[in-house]
Formats: C-alpha cells, structure tokens, sequence
C-alpha cells in the first residue's frame, strides 16, 4: 500500500510527548537559524523520511534522517531543557505544544516562517494531531475536539463537544481522527471538513465508563478494554472482531502502530500480547519489570518492545520468538518509539542514543549529538580517546572555531636499504573529524586515512637525502605541512628482530619482549615499537632494552593489537619484525554509574542497591560486589541491583558498589541509604455523606510500603473496617445513616504497626415524619386507648421490629431520623373494613412488614412501622438510599 504522509509523520507512539521545553521564542530562534543556513532543502528527497528528535540532558533538539540513519542538524535549546513539549509534522507542517504553558506554534516547512500561535489549557491532558488532510487541538480533560488551520492554528467551525476524558486522538490511514470516549464506552471517527470537523462513524467497543486505550494501526483501530480485557478491532473494510485477552498486570499501548496488528505491553509481569482480529497470542519476554518497560509495535512481522531500564528495544517474532536486542543507551530513562515512512526509531531521550531500524530489521545507531554537522558542539577531543583522529590541546572554554586541521609534530624517519618509514603524532582536527593525510616527497604522493600515522617508502636511492611533508586534511580544507628533516637511506642496516610475544597486562598496559637483534657491524641504538590495530598502525614507543611496556591507556581497550619491533642503529632501521601474538588489551572496569541506595520497602531492616553497568574496559564484567555496612553482597555481572539486609530499623547505612573483572575491582561508586522504621499517622479531620466516613490522615510510611486499616469501636471492641494502601485518606464501608462512630486507623509496614488515636464522626441525617391517620380522624378504632388494641395514643414506638419493649408514643407531624430499615412481625395494613366501616389511616402507602430504625430519645435502640413513616424526597413506600439494618 501506498505509505501517506499522515504515516510518515506520526510520532511518539505513546502519547506524542518528546521530553523538550519549547517556548515560541526559542520556535523563532530554530526557524532562523535553519532559515539562515539553509539546513532544510524544499526538493529534499529524504524529508519524508526525517524526524525531530530531543535529548533531555543536553536540551537539544536533532533531525535525524531515517535513511541514512545520520543527524544533519542540531540545535540547542539550553532554557528548555527537562520540560515537555509535544511535536507532530508532516512533510510541509511542524506543530509544537509547550506542556508548560500550553502554548502551540505552527512552522510551515516548505517555507520555514513561524505562520502561527494559539493557547491552550497549560499541562497534561492536551494533544494535537496533524496529517494532510488537517490538524485537531484535542482537549482530552474537557472532551472538545477542534479543528484548526495547520498553519494559523485558528479554528474551524464549532468545536465537536463530547463527554470529558478521551482518549487516543490520532489519524488513520484514509486521513480520519479517531478518539476514543470511554464515558461512553464508544470510538467517534472524525473528518477534518473546509467548514469544520465532522463526526463521521460512531462505534460502541464496551460498556460505559471501561478503561479504554486506542491504538491506530496501519489498516484500522484496537481498542483495548483493560476492564473486560477484550480487545476490539475494526479494519478499514467495516470488519469488525471482539478477542479476549490475557493481561495478566498493567498494560501499555502505542497510541499509533505502523502494522496491521495490534500489540500490548504487560509491564509486570513482563509479557505481549498481539491481537491479529479474531486471532490474540500471549508470550512472556525476557525484560524485567520495570516503569521503562515501554508500549510495543509491531513492524513489518515484528515486535519491537522498549525497555529504558535494560538499555535495549527487544525484538521478537509473531510466535514469541527472541530475534535480537538492540542496544541503547537509555541512561535510566525512556526509550521512544516512532514511525516515519517505512523506518522506526528509537530515541533515548536521556542521553544522545537513537537507533534507525529499516523494514529488514537492520538497526544503526544514529548518536544526536555529531559534531560535524550544522549546529555540532565541537569540543575539544583528547587524543587518549580519539588518537587516530587527531587532537587538539586545551579546555573546552579555550577550543577554537571550527577549520582546517593543525599540523602534525614529531615527524620522524627510520632509514633501511632503499627505504625510509615516516611516523608522526595526529594533527589537532581543530573541530572536525580528519578526513586524511597527504605525505609528498622523493617525487611522489601518498594519500592515507587518518587512523594510518605510519608509511613506508621504498625504491629509494641508498645515500641520498630526502625530506618529506606531510599535511592532515578534514572537512574544512588542509592544514599547515610539517617537513621531515633531511633522512638517506642506507643499505648499512641491523637485522630485525627474530621474534616478538605480547602480553596484556591487568592494569591497562602492554608488555612486548623480543630477542637481541644482530647490529651487523652497526652498533644497535635501540628499538622502535609499532601497534597495528583495526584499520590503524601507530608507533607506541622507543626502548633501549629488548622490552617495552605500552602506558595504561595508550590503546584502546577491548581492541585487539599485533606489535611490530624495528632494530634501530643511529638513523638506520631494519625491516619490521615479524607479527608478535594478537592481545586485548585491558583494564579494571569504570565504577558504576547511577548509584542508586532506597529503603526496601518491603523488608524491615534492608536496603535496595542498584546501578548503571559502567564500561567493562577490555573484560567482561564477572561480577559486583556490594558493601553495605558490614555486610557484604556479590552477584552476576549481568546483574545491577543487589538487596542487602542484616540491619537496625532506621540505621544510616554506607554503601558502595564495584564492578570486577580480569584486571580486578574498579573504583568504588558510594552513596548512603537508610532503613525502615516504624510508621506514623495523625488523624488531621473527617467528612461524610448518609452513609460513608472519610478519615483523612498525614502519614509517614517509614521508607516502607505501607498499609492503612480503618477500625470502628463499638462499645469497648475494635471492629476492623477497610483496608487499604495508605494515601492520606480512608473511606468506611457502608453504614447506617444519622448515626454517630468512633474510629481509628491502624498504620502498618514491615516494621509494625501504629494506631493513630480515635476520632468521632457521624453519617449525616436521613430526615423522615411520622403519619398516622387518628390524629386527623375520630373511629372506633382511633378512639380507643392502645392498651386496649385502639389507636388513640398514637404510633407506638418499640425496641425491637414487631415486638420488644414500648418506648413512646408518636403522632402524625413528628420529625425522626432514620438509620436503616428491616422486617419483622405482621404485615401491617393502613387501611380496611372496620365495624364502623372503612377506614384509611395512610392514603397511598402500602401495607408492609418493615420497619425503621429511628433515633427517638436516648434510646439506642427504637423502630416504628414503616406505614406510619415517610422519608423525606423519597415516596411513600420507598425507603430510599436507607441501608438494611
């Protein structure tokens, strides 16, 4: 099928949020910038295919290019950096909400004018939604759907009104909105239109008031119901699939989803789900639940799952079948995922990592932060790290502007028979990477890449002088040549050494060893030492021994190396040695990073450690150790949280981590932590309803999870109530109306429990009167006094429903209170035939045999016949929102 743009620009599959703060001043200044350098281009074949994407530390926004998987502008936006901003495009429009402010800018990238604001609620709750038909301002909280100009972002037509709370709000393919309406328990399709939006189709997918999430797919919607864990499909050619779905814990959804099949993350524990119509499959995976666990895709037949904790996008067949990891640096943070064209992206928005997977599965990094393009920081590299690229000396406050390369030093020459080997330290790139060397001499020229800093010239004339320049190029020109000094061959050379054996050593550095070599009648002033690694061959040293230690950090770690001796006689040099043995050099590895110590929450007495894997240096992280007071823990080098235990409850415990490898421990990373102590809660108030009670408490929960139980006293008992994570309030279950109670709440972690002291409280009234026909009418009846079976003292109020004690009289007019209703005795009727006729003493009430327990006087216990009572606002024979007693 034909990929649209509306495809092509949709972002963030969960929620459209990119972590960036982007005030409209700062939306100008980007527009200028790009304006000024022409970073964009109107004819751009690789537009479509090109995405925003921001780093939260760095506050930097960068387009990488989904085909080439390259960065080609960045700019920072130091004021925003840690806020939120939401961005969706298209290939000619760019709309930027600030989550701040609410703000909303418009770029038209085929011109890149600034074209538009508008304002909206500040916060969550908002979002926006653009493809080539049109753009939508979603007000999500308060259920309003506008339409507006793409550009101007000025409303078209009346806002569409529905029930508060949507969900979703994204196109599909045929360039429809769609929303979901859980209040409803439907999905509305919406058409953008020249005079404003129209509601188009509306689907019921459950009932009212379910827990609903939409995911737009490639060909259709999914709405999952977590509530009824179903899900619902509808295709594009009106088919319409209801599934039942394993979800066994929370769940994620892309809000958006390239394939045809809809897929759910479960969190904990950590599985998928895919739903293919009528057709759902469940498998776990192999993350660990965590937060970061991120809403899956799926990508032409896979399943791609973030997961910021473990630093990786998990990829996984239809089937559940493990297919790759793709590594990311999430730097403890989320990995997002978008889709543009036929590319996904992953960007880590802690740290500089993104990755580009292609519709085959190829994933390529694609780092945000490259110096060599518009926008690029340049800073000063160290040759330690980037030797074979070249360096610069200074700070990052004293680095110069971007341009040609310096010249390279300490060029120097050995001499064999018709032969001259140049070396020479790297060129300082002064900003950009070094593209090559150009070496001129002896009447010729040689080009080599910049990680070769070793050439060997040969066919040359014994006892004649040559000089030599060499000149480092990048990507803005060449730099200043360094001339060797005047070197001649000689045919009068020592021989090479016979044999060379390497060994790495444990604390960063090389050792090589060879034999004596034969002068052969030169007198033997020392020997020059060259590693060849990848692509690179460098000089690493002189010794005046047959021995040579390579310095802690000269070469990389975990790269491997040949070394090559030359037998040096003054000026004279034999051939190269033979190869020695291939190392790897190594070290211990960094100290862990993001050291993390937190109360366990679920323990008394321990504490919880975890960490970022540092840089293994060469070998293989085997294992952490973990010092914690007296206490030691050592777990698996693929592991980076430990739980340590064995203390006093609240004792302030020091802790360090260590990563060890082959080469030993590393520096240690410390922080301290506290364990749990006893909980505490006061009661600070109360409310109430006819039937409810709130307590509201502050509470401290010790550093533990924490339980909170309401009890009620009744006399001199304690009768437990609900029963609940503490939150800072607690509502009772159901309970009589117009009544009094005494309370207390019982605070509880691993620890122990706390009870808070009692409070009273009281449901609030049920208001009800009393009618009772003898006090408007003269019978037989009511003229009798009721100890005699009449009626002319009134209703009689008892102890018990339909017998008990006599407590009082009441007539028709007297206000009572009502706590609950039951039954008991003899249906009572309020009217009949009588031997002085017929008689009505309640008009329209019904004859029952329940009764309401009233509050009359002190006694605790009182009822009348419910046909002598009416509730206030009820009818007369409904007993309302009163409870059963």
């Amino acid at each position: 099928m034909t990929t649209r743009n509306v495809d092509a620009r949709r972002l963030n599959v969960k929620g459209l949020l990119i972590a960036v703060g982007l005030p409209v001043v700062l939306v100008g200044a980007l527009v200028a910038t790009l304006l000024g350098t022409g970073a964009f281009s109107r004819d751009s074949d690789l537009q479509d295919e090109s995405l925003w994407l921001w780093t939260t530390p760095a506050g930097e926004i960068a387009r990488v290019n989904g085909l080439t998987a390259a960065t080609d502008v960045r700019f920072p936006l130091t004021d925003a950096a840690g806020n939120e901003v939401q961005i969706v495009q298209t290939d000619s429009h760019l709309l930027l909400r600030e989550i701040a402010s609410g703000k909303v800018s418009a770029i038209d990238l085929s011109t890149l004018e600034l074209t538009g604001n508008a304002e909206t609620a500040p916060g969550e709750g908002v979002r926006l939604a653009l493809a080539d038909e049109g753009a939508f301002i979603i007000d999500q909280t308060q259920g309003l759907v506008n339409q507006v100009d793409p550009s101007t972002l000025t409303a078209i037509g009346d806002p569409l009104q529905f029930p508060a709370g949507l969900t979703g709000g994204a196109f599909d393919s045929g360039g429809k909105l769609w929303v979901g309406v859980p209040r409803e328990g439907t999905i509305v399709q919406i058409e953008p239109k020249d005079e404003g939006a129209k509601t188009v189709k509306t689907e019921v997918v459950a009932e009212p008031r379910q827990e609903l999430a939409l995911t737009v797919l490639g060909d259709g919607v999914a709405v999952l119901n977590s509530t009824a864990k179903q899900m619902t499909t509808l295709r594009a050619d009106g088919r319409k699939s209801v599934t039942d779905v394993e979800l066994a814990g929370p769940a994620e959804t892309a809000d958006t989803s390239p394939g045809t099949i809809a897929s759910v993350t479960v969190t904990d524990p950590p599985s998928v789900v895919t739903v293919n119509d009528e057709q759902a499959t469940s498998f776990a995976i192999s993350a660990a639940s965590s937060n970061l666990l991120g809403a899956s895709v799926e990508f032409h037949q896979r399943i791609y799952v973030p997961d910021g904790a473990s630093g990786l996008v998990w990829v996984y067949d239809l089937e559940g079948k493990e297919l790759d990891r793709i590594e990311i640096d999430a730097g403890g943070g989320p990995v997002e995922m978008y889709h543009t064209g036929d590319t996904l992206f992953a960007n880590a928005v802690n740290t500089n990592a993104a990755v580009v997977v292609s519709s085959d599965g190829n994933a390529r990094s694609a780092e945000k932060d490259r110096d060599d393009i518009l926008g690029g920081n340049v800073p000063p590299e160290d040759e330690e790290a980037n030797g074979d690229e070249g360096d610069e000396d200074g700070s990052e406050e004293s680095a110069p502007q971007i341009g040609p390369p310096g010249a390279v030093t300490n060029l120097r020459g050995t001499v064999g028979d018709g032969l001259i080997n140049l070396s020479w330290d790297a060129a300082p790139n002064n900003g950009s990477a070094l593209t090559k060397y150009t070496i001129e001499g002896a009447g010729g020229t040689w080009e080599i890449a910049p990680d070769q800093r070793v050439l060997e010239i040969g066919d040359l004339e014994n006892g004649t002088p040559y000089t030599f320049t060499v000149t480092a190029h990048n990507a803005e020109g060449q730099g200043d040549s360094a001339t060797s000094p005047s070197i001649t061959p000689s045919a009068e050379v020592p021989d090479p050494v016979g044999s060379v054996e390497a060994t790495a050593n444990n604390d960063g550095t090389v050792t090589v060893k060879w034999d004596e070599a034969n002068g052969q009648g030169n007198e033997v002033s020392g020997y020059q030492v060259e590693a060849i690694g990848p692509g690179g061959q460098t000089v690493v040293g002189q010794s005046d021994s047959t021995t040579f230690t390579v310095p802690e950090g000269a070469l990389d770690y975990g790269t491997g190396y040949v070394f090559q001796v030359t037998t040096l006689a003054g000026a004279a040099a034999s051939a190269p040695s033979p190869q020695s043995n291939s190392v790897t050099p190594f070290n211990v590895p960094d100290a862990p990073s993001e050291l993390l110590a937190e109360t366990a929450s679920d323990a008394a007495g321990a504490i919880d450690v975890t960490w970022q894997q540092p840089s293994n240096n060469g070998r293989d992280i085997t294992s952490y150790i973990v010092r914690a007071g007296t206490q030691t823990v050592e777990v698996a080098g693929n592991t980076t949280t430990a739980r340590v235990s064995g203390f006093s409850n609240g004792e302030e415990v020091p802790v360090s981590v260590v990563a060890v490898n082959e080469a030993g421990e590393s520096e240690p990373a410390t922080t301290t932590s506290n364990t749990m102590v006893a909980p505490q809660a006061t009661i600070t108030g109360w409310s109430s309803d006819t039937h409810y009670m709130t307590i509201d408490f502050t509470f401290d929960d010790g550093g533990g999870d924490a339980t909170c139980q309401l009890f009620r006293h009744p006399y001199n008992e304690e009768v437990p109530d609900t029963k609940e994570p503490c939150d800072g309030s607690i509502t009772s279950t159901k309970y009589y109306s117009s009544t009094e109670y005494i309370w207390h709440v019982e605070i509880t972690n691993p620890v122990g429990a706390v009870d808070t002291a009692t409070q009273q409280t009281n449901t609030k009234n049920i208001n009800g009167s009393v009618y009772f026909g003898c006090s408007e009418q003269s019978t037989n009846y009511c003229d009798t006094p009721n100890a005699d079976g009449g009626g002319a003292n009134g209703v009689s109020i008892r102890s018990e429903p339909g017998g008990g004690t006599h407590l009082g009289y009441v007539n028709t007019g007297k206000a009572l209170t009502a706590k609950c209703w039951t039954t008991g005795g003899t249906t009572i009727p309020p009217r009949g035939d009588e031997t002085d006729g017929y008689h009505d003493y309640h008009p329209g009430k019904d004859a029952s045999n329940k009764w309401i327990r009233v509050n009359y006087g002190d006694n605790e216990r009182a009822f009348i016949p419910f046909v002598w009572y009416n509730l206030d606002g009820e009818g007369k024979n409904s007993t309302g929102d009163l409870v059963a007693c």
